[in-house]
């Protein structure tokens, strides 16, 4: 009776190290998502690349690498001489390439089920079209001209390198013993001024 009151005892905390140790420790994996990179006004997709290993049951680091693409435009359109609609729009591109190194703190850790959050610094090489002004006379009287005037002007470089940092929500669920799936949300800001935010979804693989 007494062998058993003490198997009895002892045998929740068995159980969570055995449910411990059989827990693969690392992972890699790819996520894919869409975002909005600065104050909302462009649209884009993000894809990035994580290794992750956890030291502690709950605790982990991550290395990333990731590009994005968002997408604008300076709307305008006008008829010409002849009736037809003209679509004259500005449109503009930024891109970039980033390396993140994040710490990674799971509130909710088993088997099926990794809950938590992660931060840490990044460095970003980034590439945009945006120009710093669109000013555009029409009609442009005085000119001789029956169609739009666009003036451009141009202050900051066009390609940057910047620090930064990232911050993330994330939860992975295990659809088998190696292969997980789920959700993340993140936001980023940079010494360039640009934040980007992005809800994505995640394919891993544990070993």
């Amino acid at each position: 009776m007494k062998s058993i009151a003490l198997l009895l005892f002892f045998l929740p905390a068995l159980l969570c190290a055995q449910d411990t140790t059989a827990l693969l420790n690392k992972s890699i994996q790819v996520d894919m998502g869409t975002g909005l990179h600065g104050s909302g006004d462009l649209a884009g997709l993000t894809l990035n690349t994580s290794y992750t290993h956890y030291f502690r049951k709950k605790v982990s680091y991550t290395v990333e690498i990731g590009t994005s693409i968002h997408y604008g435009s300076s709307t305008l359109y006008y008829t010409d001489n002849f009736g037809k609609n003209i679509d004259g729009s500005i449109r503009f591109t930024t891109a970039g390439i980033q390396l993140a190194g994040k710490i990674g703190l799971s509130v909710f850790r088993n088997k099926k089920n990794d809950l938590g959050l992660r931060l840490g610094p990044l460095v970003r090489y980034q590439s945009s079209s945006i120009p710093d002004s669109i000013t555009t006379i029409f009609p442009a009287a005085g000119t001789g001209f029956n169609v739009p005037i666009t003036f451009i002007s141009n202050e900051d470089p066009q390609n940057t390198l910047a620090l930064g940092g990232a911050f993330q929500l994330f939860y992975n669920y295990s659809i088998s013993n190696k292969i997980y799936i789920g959700p993340s949300a993140g936001f980023q800001i940079d010494s360039n001024g640009d934040t980007i935010t992005n809800i994505s979804l995640a394919c891993g693989m544990k070993f």
